[in-house]
């Protein structure tokens, strides 16, 4: 018999951490704390107004850039869905957060990690589900982790900080996961009154990874979010979506985005192994659109590709596009010069990439847009 789901510890870790702003240590400021997360570092959204503060606390690494640095933590802040540079209030209340951080991070436990395991998929039950980032937005992670395994993932050493934190084993990005097997009947409990969209999911995991073939949690969700008035935006890089189209046509409004980040697949083989192919996304975006379904795509990282080929084969198909550079390239440095692809591995080939795609895109009537509001892509 397989072994019974676990109650995961992460939440109370970092509860301990973050008691006393948890418990309402800046209140008086009139920043709210709307959202905690710790799936992938510790994240913190604060609300004032129409401003949405996020910090994020990731494991110490003094090569990375940052607003700034504790003892153990590399410390990002950003407005969350503005441009708008921070003001001098917005640094001194993220100041005295971090402050309230730092000083209690010391009895933050380092435990001993076990060896890997040969497998490293665990059935958990959590008693959080549906995040909130702002005023009418969300987002859902149906699973942590994600094994299609991307080398160039920017998220692989957040998550394993906080495997850390619950003295998990270290495993290579791409060989953990962490199944939410009671996810809908927590989303059913959180949805009451809820209006916005719901992002699935942004960084952390692909729904429709492998293991949803099994554990169906997406489905599920989606199942859940038909009986409320949010809006699920599905962002995935697999074309097993299409086993839920007759669920997704069911929604008034649905958005979906895929992730093709090059239109020639054997770049996709060297940067993407264990990913469907390109030609199977494009037919799979094409399906969705036919039936009627709200379509997106994502280019990121802008990986080698003959530029007007990806324009003709996806702008068809989408209403927006979201263009973005690699980041933290030197992970997949290696994969560039071992193939001789080197000159694609360069700031100015991002820069002149990304500006020849927004061009066309635009040329052919698709938005090019950060998709941080995706009220325009939901109109009738």
């Amino acid at each position: 018999m397989p072994p019974e789901p676990v109650s995961r510890t992460l939440d109370g870790i970092a509860g301990e951490l973050l008691a006393p702003i948890l418990a309402g240590q800046f209140a008086a400021s009139g920043w709210q704390l709307i959202t905690w997360d710790v799936e992938q570092a510790i994240c913190l959204t604060f609300e004032r107004g129409d401003t949405c503060l996020l910090l994020e606390f990731e494991r110490r690494n003094d090569a990375l850039d940052c607003y700034t640095r504790t003892h153990r933590f590399n410390v990002c802040v950003r407005r969350q869905f503005d441009d708008r540079p921070l003001s001098d209030a917005d640094r001194a209340f993220l100041d005295a957060v971090i402050a309230s951080v730092a000083g209690r991070e010391a009895a933050l436990p380092d435990p001993e990690r076990p060896p890997p395991p040969k497998v490293a998929v665990r059935e958990v039950v959590v008693d959080r589900l549906l995040m909130r980032e702002a005023r009418g937005r969300y987002y859902i992670n149906p699973y942590v982790g994600c094994m299609i395994a991307c080398p160039f993932c920017y998220v692989s050493d957040r998550a394993d900080f906080s495997r850390r934190l619950q003295g998990l084993p270290e495993v290579p990005w791409g060989q953990h996961l962490d199944v939410k097997v009671n996810a809908a009947a927590v989303l059913r409990g959180e949805i009451a009154g809820q209006r916005g969209t719901v992002r699935m999911s942004p960084i952390l995991t692909d729904p429709y990874q492998p293991a949803e073939r099994r554990y169906r949690v997406t489905r599920q969700c989606l199942e859940v979010l038909l009986e409320s008035e949010l809006v699920p935006v599905v962002l995935t890089r697999a074309p097993r979506i299409l086993e839920d189209l007759a669920l997704l046509r069911r929604f008034r409004r649905a958005l979906v985005g895929f992730s093709i980040p090059t239109d020639d697949d054997a770049y996709r083989r060297i940067f993407e192994p264990h990913a469907d192919p390109i030609a199977e996304r494009l037919a799979a975006l094409r399906a969705l659109h036919e039936a009627g379904v709200r379509t997106f795509a994502v280019i990121q990282p802008v990986l080698p590709m003959d530029v007007d080929n990806l324009v003709a084969q996806v702008a068809p198909y989408v209403r927006a596009v979201r263009l973005d550079r690699l980041y933290l390239g030197e992970r997949v440095q290696h994969l560039y010069d071992q193939h001789g692809l080197s000159r694609f591995a360069t700031e100015a080939y991002g820069v002149a990439t990304i500006r020849s795609l927004s061009e066309r895109f635009a040329a052919r009537g698709v938005r090019v847009d950060p998709l941080d509001d995706f009220e325009p892509l939901l109109a009738p």
